[in-house]
């Protein structure tokens, strides 16, 4: 068994791990089963293993089975399916389950940092050729709720309300949260932010929106996070969320870029679109334009990954070391700051039309910012990748650089006599 997951990427399997995935993709069904005979509203499924990294016959990023790609096939015999992905990591076997099938929309948040940030392919940007697919790809780390939730109000929710979906499957991730595992490299939305999100998809399509598990891997931080989002789904009091009137630059990009590719299929996109070109010449600033030239560092990368898993060498333990008692220490104080915090006495204030607007507002200001805040997780994740390959024997995550050297030079022996032999009998 460990075997076949050397064939594989970040995949460990035990005897019964096939059997209890099964189980997991029924209950997932069942429970869209049961909302579409109305006898549940919204539910939550809290399952492992989780199932948005894998597609067809291809289980990988802990997942055997893709369970809400697999429902969502299910439900679209009958209904309009939107699916919804929160996760810290790219939803990359929803995008292969569901791309080029217009009966599903697929929106899809997820770190890429300019393709340093796994699975290290271009494919994931904003503009991607697929007219079903909203791919929201982060370049900074630590977007909070409120600049998820810009994204969703300027761009996911028009869009998917032209889609008109009669069910909504979210691939809910909790690794996305303020100081999961990756504490400050990784993303910053607070628990009730994803209250407040489940809260405003159920507000849009009433009892019609159906969550289930993905990542998340600090305990403290993930059971808050699932608490918040059943508070959501369920329509009930929230702690108090601030709408930012000034959104992570680096968010409003990728929005402004996520809305110019987008306004080519969608109406809602092309007309929010040009109230906010509008918007800019009021200010007597330049219509936004997205990039000529894209960045892209992830060159490479995924070829290693590739070739690792066809010499079957992949690592299949120890990928990442684990929080540290100080990380975890750490992780804790910030999550119970915030939790002290909460405020149920006064309602989340909206921005009036003006202030949503100017959420957007685009300078040369803002465009320095979203480069410079870039640049140092996207370095991160680059280097840590660089280093490992350039090294005699460095392990990264699947790879592992002293038995990917030996097995291509045992490749290039067994080569090199193979086309001895040819010689030898061509001559004969």
């Amino acid at each position: 068994m460990e075997e076949y997951c050397r064939g594989h990427e970040l995949l460990w399997l035990c005897p019964d791990s096939v059997n209890i995935a099964r189980l997991v993709v029924g209950g997932v069904i069942d429970l869209v089963k049961e909302n579409i005979e109305e006898r549940v509203g919204n539910g939550f499924a809290i399952v492992r293993p989780p199932g948005h990294h894998s597609y067809g016959k291809l289980p990988q990023g802990f997942c055997i089975f893709n369970n809400v790609s697999i429902a969502a096939k299910f439900a679209v015999e009958r209904l309009n399916v939107l699916v919804f992905d929160v996760d810290y990591h790219c939803g990359n076997g929803n995008y292969h389950s569901l791309k080029g099938d217009n009966r599903f929309l697929l929106v899809n948040f997820h770190a890429y940092h300019h393709g340093a940030f796994w699975p290290y392919e271009e494919e994931y940007d904003y503009d991607n050729k697929y007219t079903n697919v909203v791919s929201i790809p982060l370049n900074a780390a630590m977007n909070s709720e409120g600049d998820y939730f810009a994204a969703m109000k300027h761009l996911v929710i028009p869009i998917a309300n032209e889609f008109a979906p009669e069910l909504v499957l979210v691939s809910l991730g909790f690794d996305s949260a303020y100081y999961d595992d990756l504490l400050e490299h990784g993303q910053g939305i607070k628990a009730h932010g994803y209250g407040h999100m489940m809260k405003l998809l159920h507000e849009n399509w009433p009892n019609k929106v159906l969550a289930v598990l993905e990542g998340g891997y600090f305990s403290l931080s993930y059971t808050e996070c699932a608490v918040m989002a059943t508070k959501g789904l369920k329509g009930l009091a929230l702690p108090r969320m601030e709408h930012p009137k000034y959104v992570n630059p680096c968010m409003v990009e990728t929005i402004w870029n996520c809305l110019c590719h987008q306004a080519k299929t969608w109406r809602a996109a092309a007309c929010h679109l040009q109230e906010l070109q509008l918007m800019q010449v009021r200010y007597g600033l330049p219509r936004y334009k997205p990039p000529a030239v894209k960045l892209f560092v992830g060159t490479g990368f995924r070829y290693i990954w590739n070739r690792v898993q066809e010499l079957k060498i992949a690592r299949t333990r120890d990928w990442i070391p684990g929080m540290s008692d100080a990380d975890k220490q750490l992780a804790t104080e910030k999550i119970l700051e915030y939790i002290k915090e909460y405020d149920y006495s006064n309602k989340t204030t909206e921005l009036s039309e003006k202030e949503f607007l100017e959420q957007l507002l685009w300078n040369s200001e803002r465009a320095g910012q979203a480069f410079l805040l870039s640049i140092p997780i996207t370095l991160w994740y680059y280097e840590g990748m660089k280093n490992c390959l350039e090294s005699e024997s460095n392990k990264y995550l699947i790879i592992d650089m002293y038995a990917y050297r030996r097995a291509n030079a045992m490749l290039r022996k067994t080569d090199s006599v193979q086309e001895g032999s040819s010689t030898k009998r061509a001559n004969v």
